[in-house]
């Protein structure tokens, strides 16, 4: 399952927070929201492998985009079949779930009968049909777009007033799939020409969020320990004091969180500093077997930490 930049934002940050942050908890509690919309859309993608579309066709998970007025659009599934498209929002909710429409109020009561609203999945799902819409007029093709609030958790219970909605438990997506193509049974649209439209329409989106260097944990960290001790650097490798590891990569990844985190750039003084190297010939050895891109020359030299390893 693709992971937004986001996702990676935010998993970066809970390994190198400070402990003593005023935040470690609401970073931890939005990384346990992400991991469960993850396992929701997974969830999404095992049922739709396991059903077979009448016609080809190209489901998009985690479908990033930004329209023309610059406000952004994250569809956790985007089906596009030459008959129709439909907008999936997932949702890994437990509890009995509430709509009350006059209100647009969306809400749970959960198990312990603790009332919790959640953001409006119906408004979500429609501002992206009004936008696909919007997008495949201006391509000039006519095909119908439906959007489809999926519930990937099977604990969770739907009430009544839920009943005249498109909401739906996650194991009856191929029989609404069907139903779908019964009511659309010839082809609308060229696929391969709405494949191309999408494929030029993503655009994966930054982080919704930064954080100052001041409060993240410096230097390599273990990820034998949960990243909860720092390694130091000894001929050639990095070694945690704590439970002896040894890897000489072990950098790469911490390199990654100062790209994710911090910058993309990285000065030679820079790196000492966050790496706890002491010695700007070590350092400057160590950036050249990590083969990093150079720019510049003496104090105005700088290194490019590539998005891949």
């Amino acid at each position: 399952m693709q992971k937004s930049k986001h996702y990676f934002f935010i998993d970066a940050v809970n390994k190198r927070l400070n402990p003593d942050d005023l935040e470690v908890t609401t970073f931890q509690q939005k990384l346990y929201r992400l991991n469960a919309g993850l396992a929701g859309e997974e969830k999404l993608k095992r049922v739709i492998s396991d059903y077979n579309l009448r016609s080809k066709g190209r489901i998009y998970y985690n479908f990033e985009c930004v329209n023309a007025s610059g406000y952004t659009h994250q569809i956790d599934g985007l089906l596009v079949t030459a008959h129709f498209i439909v907008i999936f929002e997932v949702k890994q909710i437990s509890g009995t779930l509430f709509y009350k429409p006059a209100l647009h109020e969306f809400y749970r009561v959960s198990e312990s009968n603790l009332q919790e609203n959640f953001p409006n999945p119906f408004d979500q799902a429609y501002r992206h049909q009004l936008f696909i819409e919007y997008l495949l007029k201006t391509w000039q093709i006519s095909i119908p777009v439906y959007y489809m609030v999926v519930i990937a958790n099977i604990r969770a219970k739907l009430d009544s007033s839920l009943m005249d909605y498109p909401i739906m438990h996650i194991s009856g997506v191929p029989y609404y799939l069907e139903k779908l193509y019964e009511q659309h049974p010839k082809p609308q649209a060229n696929l391969s020409i709405l494949q191309n439209h999408f494929a030029l329409l993503y655009k994966q989106l930054p982080p919704r969020r930064t954080i100052e260097k001041h409060r993240l944990r410096k230097g390599v960290l273990c990820k034998q320990c949960q990243y909860l001790n720092v390694m130091y650097y000894k001929q050639g490798y990095f070694e945690c004091s704590i439970c002896q590891t040894k890897n000489k990569d072990a950098i790469i990844e911490s390199l990654v969180h100062y790209r994710i985190l911090i910058s993309p750039r990285i000065t030679n003084k820079e790196f000492r500093e966050f790496f706890n190297i002491p010695c700007i010939h070590t350092a400057s050895k160590m950036l050249r077997k990590l083969g990093l891109e150079k720019h510049g020359t003496n104090k105005g030299a700088f290194y490019i930490i590539p998005d891949s390893w």
